[in-house]
């Protein structure tokens, strides 16, 4: 193989300019406002979808700490009746591994 020169090929020029049809139609165009706007998009929602929408919704409307938890937990550990069981925390810990 032999390489004749270091210089890229040029790329077809191409008008910018806009060309007349050739050929034998000469029809018009509809002239309703639905053909000069030209085909419009359509856009389906599965059911799904708007499921999960509606359930982000929900969700971001939750508040990110439930306080009543957090203060009977607070209270059981001040009184001294929180109780950690050691087993769970071993299962939990296994199940992440």
């Amino acid at each position: 193989m032999k390489i004749e020169s270091n210089k890229p090929a040029e790329a077809p020029v191409v008008s910018k300019a806009p060309q007349k049809a050739t050929g034998g139609s000469t029809a018009k165009a509809p002239s309703t406002p639905a053909a000069k706007a030209g085909p419009s998009d359509k856009v389906d929602i599965s059911s799904k979808s708007r499921e999960l929408v509606d359930i982000k919704t929900a969700a971001s409307q939750l508040p990110d700490v439930r306080e009543a938890k957090v203060q009977e937990i607070k209270q059981s550990v001040d009184s001294g009746t929180y109780t950690i069981d050691p087993l769970k925390i071993a299962e939990k810990i296994l199940k992440d591994i």
